[in-house]
This record gives structure tokens, sequence and C-alpha cells, in this order.
């Protein structure tokens, strides 16, 4: 007996994936709409810094934990810091490009929240075979089942806009005002 919310499949029909050999990473998400989450709606100016010269990965995460919490009223930087550097050590988000992703899901935090750093003079990632840090963006997102399509749009955002030509552009900038400027231009 077939179930009604099964359909039936008949004989030699037609697999779900028309290449068998496809992977379900590969196949586009029906959870996962790219537009929908907006990295200059999520990251204000504010939220953005130069980083100090001589900084370690450890003390920049830090420093971003801080600005954060300072501007959202997080009272226990040192809880977001603790599930941040958990996060890294299982496998560094630092990545060829230059860009350091670290991140956390947090169950006190009702959406995304982020802080970003530009590191003029790049970092050193031991963890990640010496990959050169040239932006850090930091975030945390809702531990709740019902926010992970929303924490998956926003890495999939980021890995689509931050290629190595903007990861450069926004190096460069004078300052964290022009550097988030840089961001929501090249988002439109």
């Amino acid at each position: 007996m077939a179930l009604p919310f099964f359909p039936k499949r008949r004989k030699n029909s037609p697999s779900a994936s028309p290449n068998p050999l496809e992977k379900l990473s590969d196949r586009p998400s029906a959870l996962v709409k790219p537009d929908l989450v907006r990295i200059s709606r999520i990251l204000t100016e504010e939220d953005v810094l130069i980083a100090p010269p001589g900084i370690g990965k450890k003390e920049l995460i830090e420093l971003l934990v801080r600005r954060l919490c300072d501007r959202r009223g997080f009272k226990s930087p040192e809880l977001l810091l603790a599930k941040v550097i958990e996060r890294e050590q299982g496998i560094s988000t630092t990545l060829d490009t230059g860009l350091s992703l670290p991140h956390a899901r947090l169950d006190d935090i009702e959406d995304l929240v982020a802080a970003m750093a530009v590191v003029p003079q790049e970092i050193a990632d031991a963890q990640a075979g010496g990959l050169v840090i040239r932006l850090m963006f930091l975030f945390f997102s809702s531990s709740r089942p019902a926010m992970l399509p929303r924490h998956l749009q926003l890495l999939r955002r980021i890995a689509s806009l931050f290629d190595p030509g903007l990861i450069g552009r926004v190096g460069a900038a004078p300052s964290p005002a022009a550097a988030w400027e840089i961001i929501r231009q090249t988002e439109g």
C-alpha cells in the first residue's frame, strides 16, 4: 500500500537528479534563496573596523566580538568568543581568497549579527596551513532550527559576493565607512 504523500515510482522512471553522480551539495536548495540576505543590511559601517597592526587571528576575533557586544548590547562577550573559538578549533574558516568567516550559532540571538575587519597587514592563519587573512567577517546566528536557512543564506551570499576582486577593493578602502560603502554598492 502506497501512502498518499509519497508519489508512486514507476520502474525505470528518472531519478530526482538528472545526473546520478550529482552530489546533493551541487543542487540549489529550495530553502536557500541567496537574494533574501543582504550583507549591507546585516552589517553597518559602525560594525566595520580596520585591524590594528601586529594583531593575531584570535585577538582579532575577540576585538570583533567585543565590537558586536558593545553595539548590540550583548552581555556576555566571553560566551560569544568561546563559541567562535570552539567552532574554529574544528575546521578553520579561512579561505584561500584571504577571507576568514568565523561564526557560531547561539540560543540567545534572534537573527543574524555581524562585524567585519579589514586586515591591511594580513594575518597568517597557522591552523589553515598559513593562508593569509585579508578580511575577517564574523557573524552569529540563532541556533533555532527555523533560522538555519537564513544562516545558510548568509554563508552562500558571502561566498558569492566576496571574490578576490572585492576582497582587494575592500582591503584597500581608506576607512571602515568606505569599506562598507564598497560592499553596499557591489550588492546594488
